[in-house]
């Protein structure tokens, strides 16, 4: 959007558009906070249960 000025504004390019759905997305999709608390939730509770975050975290590296 910057790269483009006034531009990136205009509905003459898909630009505006999509800006106004990744605003949407955020506002309809939550907090990054709650995604955060969330993520953590489901790896204590994944460690608890088989004791390893494996299952929630797709063996990626915390």
């Amino acid at each position: 959007i910057q790269v483009h000025g006034a531009l990136g504004y205009s509905n003459d390019t898909p630009l505006a558009h999509m800006l106004q759905q990744a605003r949407w997305s955020r506002f309809a999709d939550g907090a990054d906070e709650i995604h955060q608390m969330r993520i953590a939730q489901r790896t204590i509770a994944a460690y608890k249960d088989h004791g390893t975050t494996k299952t929630a975290t797709g063996d990626l590296p915390l």
